[in-house]
């Protein structure tokens, strides 16, 4: 089986990162999208001088070891729309036909 890494965002405006994501993640998941971003962004330091790009990095750093990330509902198409369908029952019958999952 082949995985793919959600996308992350760093979003100093807001202070944290965004974790695009087509349907809500567990807990489990979002800290391995942790992980892996952490290792990301320990490479793009790398050779990096003092300055502005560095220090935005580093808060970005201290963001992930903080737990500072929220998932962002990207909707099936991931189109920004944010719309995640967590259940769909048949209409008028109320029989649940998907878990969005």
């Amino acid at each position: 089986m082949i995985s793919r890494q959600p996308a992350m965002e760093w979003r100093p405006a807001l202070d944290c990162w965004l974790l695009r994501t087509e349907s809500p993640l567990p807990g489990w998941a979002v800290q391995r999208c942790v992980e892996f971003m952490l290792r990301v962004q320990s490479a793009r330091r790398v050779g990096l001088g003092p300055g502005d790009t560095r220090d935005d990095l580093d808060a970005s750093v201290v963001a992930l070891r903080e737990g500072r990330v929220r998932q962002w509902a990207a909707g099936p198409q991931m189109d920004g729309s944010g719309e995640i369908e967590v259940f769909r029952a048949t209409q008028g019958t109320g029989k649940i036909i998907s878990l969005g999952v």
